[in-house]
Formats: C-alpha cells, sequence, structure tokens
C-alpha cells in the first residue's frame, strides 16, 4: 500500500469517527426533564413543614432541586418554600392579594438571566428553569455560560450551586442545601472525537509528504515530491486545520455556531492567506527563470527536511523566517487555550495582528531576495 492510499484509508477512518462522534452525542442526550417527573422526585419536599414558623415569616429558602446531574438544553426544578409571609388577621378581607413574584436563578452565586413566576404563598412549591441551548455564541446567554464555565470543568463536569432570590441582589437569598453537576460534555465522547481529528491530521500530513500541496515547486524525483516546504502555505494549513477543529468542539460541547469565530481570528486568517498567495507569486517569476536556463545549470532547491525547509532558504536559517515560525507558535498555543479551557476563540489584540502582519510582511520582503 502507498503513502496516498494510506493517507486515503486514514481519512475514511478518520471521517466515520467523527461522523460517530456526532451520532454518539446526539444519542447521549438525557430525557426531558417533566414537570411531572420532577413533581414525583421532589414529593418529599413540597410536602415539608420542618421549618413553617420561618416560611410563614417570609424568609426564602430552597427546600430541594431535581435533577441532580442538568445538561444545556433541560430542566432544573427547584422546590422554594416562604416566598411571602403568610396573611395576617389583620389585613382587611377583601383585598386584592398580591401579584406574583419573580424568583431569580443563581448558579455558583452567580446571577443568570433564568427567572419563575412563584405564586406569593409561604408554603412549598415548584419552580422550573429552563436551561436553553444557545446556539449564538455572542449573546448574553452564550456569553453567560462561557464565563460561568471557563477553566472550571473537570472531565466535562462542573459542580454548581443553585440559590435564588426575590430581589434585583447580585447574591443569592436563599442557597440549595447541596450541590448539582453540569455535564458539558462526556469525557468519552470527546476522547473519540479527538482520536478522529488526530487520524485526519496524520492523513493530511502523509497526504502533504507525498504532495506538492504545501511546498514551493511542482518538482518530483524518483522517490516523490522534491521541492522545498512552503512556510506561507504551511502556516494557512495550520490556521485551517485549529480553526476547524476548534470550531467543531465548541458546536459538540456548548452548542455554539453562530458567531463562533472572531473578528480577530478572520484578520489572522486573511494575514496567512495574503502571505500565502504573496509567496506564490513571488516564487512564479524564479520558476520561470529556471525553467528557461539551460540543461547544465544548477538545479532547483530540494527539501533538505520539514524544519529546515521552513526557518531556512538556500543560503541557511534565516532570522525572518524564525521569527515567522515562532509568534505562529505563539499564537496557535493561546488559541488552543483557550478553546479548550474558555471554549472561545481567542480574540487578539489589535496589537498581536499588527505584529504578525509585520512578521508575514518582513518574511515576504527578504523572500523576494531568496534564491
Amino acid at each position: 500500500m502507498n503513502a496516498m492510499t494510506w493517507a486515503k484509508t486514514l481519512a475514511a477512518i478518520g471521517s466515520v469517527l467523527l461522523i460517530a462522534c456526532i451520532v454518539w452525542m446526539a444519542r447521549e442526550i438525557p430525557p426531558p426533564v417533566t414537570s411531572i417527573g420532577c413533581r414525583e422526585s421532589l414529593k418529599v419536599e413540597l410536602a415539608d413543614q420542618t421549618q413553617k414558623d420561618r416560611d410563614n415569616a417570609g424568609n426564602l429558602r430552597i427546600v430541594g432541586v431535581s435533577p441532580k446531574s442538568v445538561t444545556l438544553g433541560s430542566r432544573l426544578c427547584v422546590v422554594v418554600a416562604g416566598v411571602a409571609a403568610a396573611a395576617t388577621e389583620a389585613q382587611k378581607p377583601g383585598a386584592t392579594p398580591p401579584a406574583s413574584v419573580a424568583v431569580n436563578l443563581f448558579l455558583n452565586e452567580e446571577v443568570t438571566k433564568l427567572s419563575a413566576k412563584a405564586a406569593p404563598v409561604p408554603g412549598p412549591q415548584m419552580l422550573t428553569y429552563q436551561f436553553g441551548e444557545h446556539t449564538d455564541a455572542s449573546s448574553d446567554e452564550g456569553k453567560f455560560w462561557r464565563g460561568l464555565l471557563a477553566g472550571k470543568t473537570i472531565d466535562g463536569v462542573m459542580a454548581l450551586s443553585v440559590g435564588v432570590s426575590t430581589t434585583q441582589s447580585s447574591a443569592p437569598t436563599a442557597l440549595a442545601p447541596g450541590n448539582i453537576e453540569l455535564v458539558v460534555y462526556k469525557t468519552r465522547i470527546l476522547a473519540v472525537g479527538g482520536l478522529a481529528m488526530l487520524i485526519l491530521l496524520v492523513a493530511f500530513v502523509v497526504f502533504a509528504a507525498n504532495s506538492t500541496v504545501l511546498r514551493d515547486t511542482p518538482d518530483f524525483g524518483p522517490n516523490g515530491p522534491t521541492g522545498t516546504y512552503s512556510l506561507g502555505r504551511t502556516q494557512m494549513a495550520l490556521w485551517l486545520v485549529l480553526s476547524v477543529a476548534g470550531f467543531i468542539f465548541l458546536w459538540l460541547t456548548l452548542g455554539f455556531y453562530l458567531h463562533v469565530i472572531t473578528t480577530a481570528v478572520l484578520v489572522l486568517l486573511g494575514i496567512n492567506g495574503a502571505t500565502g498567495l504573496a509567496a506564490i507569486v513571488i516564487d512564479q517569476p524564479k520558476l520561470a527563470a529556471q525553467g528557461a536556463q539551460a540543461a547544465g545549470a544548477p538545479p532547483a532547491r530540494t527539501s533538505m527536511g520539514f524544519i529546515e525547509d521552513l526557518i531556512c532558504d538556500a543560503e541557511g536559517a534565516k532570522l525572518q523566517r524564525l521569527q515567522m515560525v515562532i509568534w505562529t507558535c505563539v499564537l496557535a498555543v493561546i488559541f488552543v487555550w483557550n478553546v479548550v479551557g474558555n471554549f472561545v476563540f481567542a480574540d487578539f489584540d489589535t496589537n498581536l495582528l499588527l505584529l504578525m502582519g509585520i512578521a508575514s510582511s518582513t518574511y515576504l520582503g527578504f523572500k523576494m531576495q531568496e534564491k
């Protein structure tokens, strides 16, 4: 089996695994939480009268929550008591009863956009809050969940404290006696997805090593392509892989697919694309000149190895190439860290983008003088 056949086989295996990962995640969605199911699981809490005096005094408390494990898109049921004080004999008969009370939900003592209407009674009652799936990464809800989860998940699970308040305060009035679990992703599914992306990456590496997709020239020898690897094209390929993998990760974990790619990443992709295109334009006259040379002229430069080709020209290692490689690697690490740890595409500031633009233009300027 030759190298290109291996590349096609690996690409097919990786694609199948990625599709299997998506199907598996869809099948792992827990059954919907219904009001009937919540009332059944919280029937003891709904009948709780252990703190009747506090409840009658209007001291808000959380009696219980269900389920104990939730996901984005599921429902959380909360039994509260003491929403309002008990009516007293001093109140005039026939007086208009107070309106319903808005009970705001807090997670890890951070106020959410979720609120439920409660009856103005002191006894236990059940409220439901819908953890809607938010497809827009730039929405207020999407930003809240990213901020809540950033860097705090362990094996795809995060412990959440549940609190409520009937006021507009920044802290909860009452907290649930225990924490619940928010399942962001299943580690087994993520492992399969990671394996799929790794196999696809290996397939691309094998393909690139045995084709001219990342090379400066289309020259072939007895053992395959002999042209040098192009720094501009390699940079384009790197950001293509990172952006696609990051997009898939955020889609499968938090459900984001709108406004995921930040303006800074688009600018960076534009810089890389322009650099790769300019490098090709610069190489065209050189290739034409080599084709017009006599048979006795020195042959075109051949590859010395992937790393050597990226940082060296015909005369040896060059600082402008090394500078571009180092800063590309730094930004790539920052990008991966933000996607995996903070569930967001890195929003590089203007100075970093200017730095990459300067590094790219410096590389292209010196490339025009390369032999």
